[in-house]
Order: structure tokens, then C-alpha cells, then sequence
């Protein structure tokens, strides 16, 4: 367990940041696996040339059905065993090890071995001082801990709602005591348009409104460039980079539409509901949505995957939750704290996204 009021570093406007995995804050990790595909569809490497790096965070959640475990970073290895969907791991190490998939090479080295890290998404464990008096100013918060089940009534025994899951962003509209003696938050936005379910305190950290306020608003000649063949997209301003990050674009009969798109409104945050089937999913809290198309296409924090580099969303740009945050911040135009919709004004400037 990490020390309360612990806040998550921010990412540096001026740094090109070259994001290759899951995030907790500002990921500096590793440089991009090479795209050239090798023998059996797998990315060339030199272990020797990649020595061991720290992880992103401490620790990982199982953000798939289930994770191997393998003796060595290589499905050849012995498996140890599985780790199932929400299970939380100790990272140790990021090391280069068989590219299961030819765009990451990556795994992490856990206490009794190694797991692929497309599947895990790093987490930590973060309680926060309660803050109940600030409740009724019905403040943006983001989850800190691995996991969170929201509950229907201000008590640990009541019916469960819905789990929440690390970054995600909300809107707290009240505080109450519980029956364990702890506060809880009432949230509303990234959950429901209503007052819905409560959330222990301790597991929700406040956005103070200067960490939502624009990124160099100075700057006029801002654009978004997104490269849908190498999975990368680039903030730029008077067309020098000031960001890089790796994205998980649309796939097959959802890809993202390459053209010139504007910003056209902004969420702190969504419940992202769609698909059916095996293919449904009910995301809530995803994390500051910049939409570029009234189809509802946006670049967006994610949660439920570690998997940057390759297309696989439903027609979205897929970035790590503070990633989407920096971009909320830094395109134009600017979207009030309180506001839990923002449409661009008619007439006003609005940054521009070429896809191609």
C-alpha cells in the first residue's frame, strides 16, 4: 500500500514521451518494439541490448480472462500457472523477452515469473484522505486503487453496482458515513446521469481544478497528427513535437476514419456502452474523451488493456487514462472544470487531428 495523498507524477508538456505500455502517472518505460516482422510472425531482439527496466508501477491487474505465468519471459518456458481476470500482481521488472504479438516485446517480471504485458494493466495501491466537507462541490475524481466495487447504499454490505477500475474518472456529488466507520463518495458522471452508487473515500483522489486547467493556451498552431500504420499519435505545436504516444486504433469494421477531423466536445469522462455478443462491453468511468467525430469516435483513457500498438478498439484512439487527460488539457478549445459536457462553440478554434 502506497502512502495517502500520494498524487501521480503529471506529463511534461515540453518532453516527447514515448509511451510503451501501461501508465501510472508519467510512463517513461521503453523504446518502441521494432514493427519488422521476423521469422513466425515474430519481432526481432536482442535481450542484451534491452537490459531489465523498472515497471510503470508496483503492481498489475489481470485485465483479460486470465494471464500465464511462465518460468522464463517465453510461452516455451514451463507455465507456473494462470492468473485470472482482476487478480493483482507485483511487478518487479520489465524485461524484452518473445513477442507473442509482433508490436511488444515486453513482459513482466513478477515474483514467480513472467507474464506477458499486453494483458496486465499497471496499478497502484493509493488511499487518499477523505475529504466529505468538498463533496458538495461535486469535485472530478479518479479511482487510485486496482479495483473498487461501488455499492448501492453508503456500507460495505449493501448490493453491489458496479466494479471500477484504476484511473477511472467520476464525478463525486456527496459523502456520507458508513457502518465501517470510513466515508464514502456518492458519483454521478462516469457512472450515471443520476445520483448513483458510493464508493469508499479512501479509494477516490480529488482533481484539483489546476490539474484540469489548459496546457500552453498561448500557442495557436496546435495539431494532432495520428499514424494508423506504426500505431502512434503526435501532439504537435508549430509543427514541432511536444508529445508521442502509442494508441490502440479501430480494427476490421470498426477502424478509425483516416481524414482531417476538429474537436467537436469533451467528457471528463463517459460509461462507454455498445457491441453485443460476446463482442459487448460497459465501461464506466473512461477517462477525458476528445471526440473528433459525431460517430462518437475519440481519443480516451483506457483501463481494460495494456495493449498499445496495434488496432483493436471499437474505432477510437485507446491511450493510457493520463495520456487522455494531457490531451483534454491541451487541445483546443478549453473545457471548464465544472462542465460535465462541452460542445465546441460555433466559430471558436478548435484543434485539428489528421488520421492517415
Amino acid at each position: 500500500m502506497k502512502d495517502m495523498n500520494h498524487k501521480p507524477q503529471s506529463l511534461s508538456r515540453r518532453a516527447i514521451l514515448k509511451i510503451a505500455s501501461g501508465v501510472a502517472g508519467a510512463a517513461l518505460l521503453a523504446p518502441f518494439a521494432s514493427t519488422r516482422p521476423a521469422r513466425a510472425n515474430r519481432v526481432e531482439f536482442d535481450q542484451d541490448s534491452l537490459p531489465p527496466m523498472p515497471p510503470s508501477a508496483s503492481l498489475g491487474r489481470v485485465a483479460t480472462w486470465s494471464v500465464e505465468i511462465h518460468e522464463l519471459p517465453s510461452r516455451k518456458s514451463k507455465l507456473v500457472r494462470a492468473a485470472r481476470r482482476d487478480e493483482v500482481l507485483a511487478l518487479r521488472e520489465q524485461v524484452a523477452g518473445e513477442a507473442i504479438m509482433p508490436h511488444n516485446i515486453f513482459w513482466f517480471k513478477l515474483d514467480e515469473g513472467y507474464a506477458y504485458s499486453s494483458w496486465i494493466q499497471p496499478v497502484e495501491e493509493i488511499y487518499n484522505t477523505p475529504e466529505p466537507e468538498r463533496a458538495k462541490e461535486r469535485f472530478w475524481g479518479e479511482l487510485t486503487v486496482p479495483y473498487s466495487d461501488s455499492r448501492v447504499l453508503p456500507d460495505p454490505k449493501a448490493g453491489r453496482s458496479t466494479r471500477l477500475y484504476y484511473t477511472g474518472v467520476f464525478r463525486v456529488i456527496d459523502a456520507a458515513p458508513g457502518p465501517d466507520e470510513q466515508w464514502w463518495y456518492r458519483l454521478q458522471e462516469g457512472v450515471t446521469y443520476s445520483p448513483g452508487p458510493w464508493v469508499p473515500a479512501a479509494h477516490i483522489r480529488r482533481f484539483d481544478p489546476s490539474e484540469l486547467t489548459p496546457l500552453s493556451p498561448q500557442v495557436q498552431d496546435k495539431k494532432i497528427v495520428v499514424d494508423l500504420k506504426t500505431q502512434t499519435m503526435t501532439a504537435l505545436e508549430h509543427g514541432e513535437p511536444v508529445l508521442t504516444t502509442r494508441v490502440a486504433s479501430g480494427f476490421g469494421a470498426f477502424f478509425t476514419p483516416k481524414g482531417t477531423h476538429k474537436v467537436l466536445y469533451k467528457y471528463p469522462t463517459a460509461r462507454m456502452i455498445g457491441g453485443s455478443g460476446s463482442d459487448a462491453y460497459d465501461l464506466p468511468g473512461v477517462a477525458f474523451p476528445t471526440f473528433i467525430t459525431w460517430s462518437g469516435v475519440a481519443i480516451h483513457g483506457t483501463y481494460w488493456h495494456n495493449d498499445y500498438g496495434r488496432p483493436r478498439s471499437h474505432g477510437c484512439l485507446n491511450v493510457p487514462s493520463p495520456v487522455a487527460r494531457w490531451f483534454w488539457r491541451w487541445t483546443a478549445p478549453v473545457a471548464p472544470y465544472d462542465a460535465a459536457t462541452f460542445y465546441t462553440p460555433r466559430g471558436a478554434d478548435a484543434t485539428t487531428v489528421e488520421v492517415f
